[in-house]
């Protein structure tokens, strides 16, 4: 937080009036307005050639407030929402997307506040920035490669619909916010852990007390481990949830569910087919463009309807193009990573999770050892990250 301090006065500070945030030099690290509180947030103003404007954020803004000005934004205007203005919308959501592009990645943050758009490697104004595939990329990655507008009517594995909380049956993620009133440590307030009357649950759980919870035995070889950051994906009852990035925090072996932390405030608990993995991978095989064959990318999310990732390069193309669209035959996960089966024939091996235990590059299959304990070489087509 910023450090506040009185100005030099002749007369005493009225009480209760504010006091300005002392200057400090220009870092990655933004500031933050005294108390926790932001300042007050401006109207976008879309025409405009400055970033910040165009979100309708404060250049003191923090990620996660760049964040919740593009998903409101882009959400808005993104052609698909509106069929009647197809064209004067695509612009408008080029120029949002093109706004966040720069303001959410660190580098060319500072880049920018510095000599302004030329120094971000943005033309500025829509079609001379990005375009429009790489806008609906970046706004796919942002989703965590899903497409908001075709997930409404989806169904995460529940049993149906719940009653209040969504959360009939085993359905729907078990939400736990850990936020609660300080002294103690808090105390988590469960919703839609248990089935009968739509998921509210029995009780609110238990204090942790001055040391936390007590610690959790490590996930088994084939779950992923403490720590590992995921995107969310695929939820039909807590859709607010998709797409956001967060850490593996246990994993309940009895249940087969991962409980990810979001938000830095919020438990998710969540079947490993609702989470897909941040890793790096190497791209092969891919025909149509072959000069990205070699490449390094960082897996950003998953599409299941056109069953593709959503993945950044290390390297951004000649055209400016850093993210895009790869199908799991075309990238080659390291030895190690945690992954589950998919598309074999025989179905009883398929939806297992397991960890890779080799990888031959030659014959382009991987050797995984499943949760059965079963040790089964399959094609880099089938296994999801």
């Amino acid at each position: 937080q910023a450090v506040l301090a009185r100005a030099p006065t002749s007369r005493p500070r009225r009480r209760g009036a504010p006091c300005g945030p002392c200057a400090s030099p220009h870092t990655s690290e933004r500031r933050e307005v005294a108390r926790g509180t932001s300042a007050m947030p401006t109207a976008p103003d879309i025409k405009s050639d400055d970033y910040y404007k165009v979100l309708g954020v404060d250049k003191t803004a923090t990620d996660n407030e760049i964040a919740k000005a593009y998903k409101k934004l882009a959400l808005k205007y993104h052609p698909d929402k509106n069929p009647d203005e197809k064209e004067v919308a695509e612009e408008k959501f080029k120029i949002i997307t093109e706004a966040y592009e720069v303001l959410h990645d660190q580098d060319k943050r500072s880049n920018y506040d510095r000599f302004g758009k030329a120094s971000a490697g943005q033309g500025g104004g829509g079609s001379d920035g990005v375009s429009f595939q790489q806008a609906d990329d970046i706004f796919k990655a942002f989703f965590g490669g899903n497409d908001p507008f075709s997930m409404f009517f989806g169904d995460d594995g529940g049993g149906g619909p719940g009653g209040m909380f969504g959360g009939g049956g085993m359905g729907g993620p078990r939400v736990v916010f850990q936020g609660g009133p300080g002294g103690m440590g808090g105390m988590p307030f469960d919703m839609g852990g248990m089935g009968g009357m739509g998921g509210f649950p029995g009780m609110m759980g238990k204090g942790r007390g001055k040391g936390g919870r007590a610690s959790a035995p490590p996930p088994p070889a084939y779950a992923m481990p403490i720590g590992t950051s995921v995107v969310v994906r695929g939820l039909a009852k807590a859709q607010e949830h998709n797409g956001k990035t967060g850490k593996i925090k246990g994993f309940d072996q009895g249940k087969e569910r991962y409980e990810v932390e979001v938000d830095n405030e919020t438990t998710l608990s969540l079947r490993p087919a609702n989470l897909t993995q941040q890793c790096r991978v190497s791209l092969v095989g891919i025909e149509s463009q072959p000069e990205l064959n070699g490449h390094s990318a960082q897996i950003l999310g998953f599409n299941d309807q056109q069953n593709r990732y959503t993945a950044k390069l290390e390297t951004r193309l000649a055209s400016g193009r850093d993210v895009i669209g790869l199908q799991p035959a075309n990238v080659i996960l390291s030895q190690g990573t945690r992954v589950i089966t998919q598309g074999l024939s025989k179905e009883e091996f398929n939806g297992l999770m397991a960890q890779i235990t080799d990888v031959d590059r030659e014959a382009m299959r991987y050797t995984v050892q499943a949760q059965n304990n079963k040790i089964i070489k399959i094609k880099y087509e089938n296994v999801l990250c």
